[in-house]
């Protein structure tokens, strides 16, 4: 009996004693439960460490992820303001270009009205200028020429315009329309003398109306001659280019002097009844390469209109 049980002494340092009786097998138990307690409480505790290692690599790896989600929604709003600056200025460019576009529209409408007007109005300035006989010709001498050789390339609006300009200023000096607004007392050509009653040759037509009406140039022109002869009395002679001639004569003064410029339209004299004259009246002669032509159709012509429409 006395060997299935353990005898633990316990003593004190007053030398008393207490003695504690185990069985063996409860003893076995007992310390088989211990050691199986201190084994799972060593597993529990290592796989508590091991645990709270992987939650604080994890919480780091969180925490990563989380300055990289941050980084990425700043990038992601960098790029979204950056997208919308650029549609902001897609949408400035696209309506600038409409605008341009549509400028170049309204340029190009009011170009091809020009250029159409310009060639209506060219049509127009030719018809007259065959209709007086007018031709319009630059002298080229080869001879006396050179530069270096550059294609020509033609532009219907350029040279419809450069066409326009060269009629419209050849026209400007050419003899165009009445020097004084009154009536015609004689016509150009074969008449009776208002003097001597016999048939004669009328070098021009005769204006009436009062003494001190003013006369006016009907093109732009060179005083050539200014002076006083029995047969036209007083007289202005001007020089126009191309070959004309305008004569106004029997004025009662004369108001420009040789050599200067005058304007159509503008007042070289009076009209009065000096030299071979029966009455006031104004003797207007156009000369043509030195000779008389009949003034009436320069006249007849003179209501064009030579400014285009801008």
């Amino acid at each position: 009996m006395s060997n299935d049980r353990y005898h633990i002494i316990i003593t004190g340092e007053n030398g008393r004693g207490r003695t504690l009786v185990l069985r063996k097998k409860l003893a076995h138990r007992l310390l088989s439960g211990t050691i199986l307690c201190s084994l799972l409480l060593l597993a529990a505790g290592t796989l508590g460490i091991r645990t709270l290692g992987d939650y604080r690599t994890l919480r780091g790896q969180y925490a990563t992820m989380a300055d990289q989600l941050e980084q990425q929604a700043a990038r992601l709003a960098e790029t979204e303001a950056a997208l919308a600056s650029v549609r902001a200025e897609k949408a400035r460019l696209v309506a600038s270009y409409e605008e341009q576009v549509a400028d170049l529209r309204e340029e190009q409408s009011r170009l091809e009205g020009s250029i159409s007007r310009l060639d209506e109005r060219s049509r127009i300035i030719q018809t007259v200028m065959d209709h007086i006989g007018v031709k319009v010709k630059v002298e080229e001498d080869p001879g006396h020429s050179g530069g270096p050789f550059i294609e020509e390339k033609r532009d219907y609006g350029d040279s419809l315009i450069s066409s326009t300009e060269r009629y419209l200023e050849l026209l400007q000096k050419i003899p165009l329309g009445k020097p004084i607004n009154t009536g015609i007392s004689s016509g150009f050509g074969s008449r009776t003398d208002p003097i001597n009653h016999k048939r004669a040759f009328h070098a021009g037509v005769d204006f009436k109306g009062n003494t001190g009406d003013r006369v006016h140039a009907t093109g732009d022109a060179v005083v050539k001659q200014v002076g006083y002869n029995k047969g036209l009395g007083r007289y202005v002679i001007l020089s126009h280019g191309n070959g004309y001639e305008s004569v106004f004569a029997h004025l009662q003064k004369q108001l420009v002097k040789r050599g200067d410029r005058v304007s159509r339209g503008q007042v070289i004299g009076l009209l009065g009844n000096t030299g071979r004259s029966t009455g006031s009246h104004l003797h207007y002669e156009l000369r043509y390469q030195g000779r008389a032509i009949n003034p009436m159709k320069y006249m007849q012509v003179a209501g064009l209109s030579l400014t285009v429409r801008q």
